[in-house]
């Protein structure tokens, strides 16, 4: 569940991204929707990543693929996870700012 959470955690920060992308391109407005459509489309959301992503005879394939690394292919392997979770994160949150400070 925890990597289905980050995996949920990183997707809706893609959406977010994509969403203020597509606000700037088409000129529309989505701070006006009613608390219960978003929370509506956020649950929509999270199951849909949940049918899509939670496999668990895949993860199993997963585990098996990488449980012979060493320790630098790991370290390596982590590196680079982390770095995608940490940008993808904050992409949302930079991206209206570069854009508004540069663009705007």
């Amino acid at each position: 569940m925890k990597v289905i959470s980050f995996i949920f955690m990183v997707h809706t920060a893609h959406a977010m991204s994509c969403l203020f992308i597509l606000s700037i391109i088409f000129s529309f407005d989505y701070s006006g929707l009613d608390k219960s459509e978003v929370s509506l489309l956020a649950l929509l959301f999270c199951l849909l990543q949940l049918f899509i992503f939670f496999k668990p005879n895949k993860w199993k394939t997963y585990f098996k693929e990488f449980e012979n690394e060493s320790k630098e292919e790991r370290r390596k392997g982590s590196f680079l996870v982390w770095s995608y979770i940490i940008v993808s994160l904050a992409l949302p949150m930079f991206l209206p700012v570069i854009w508004f400070t540069y663009f705007k």
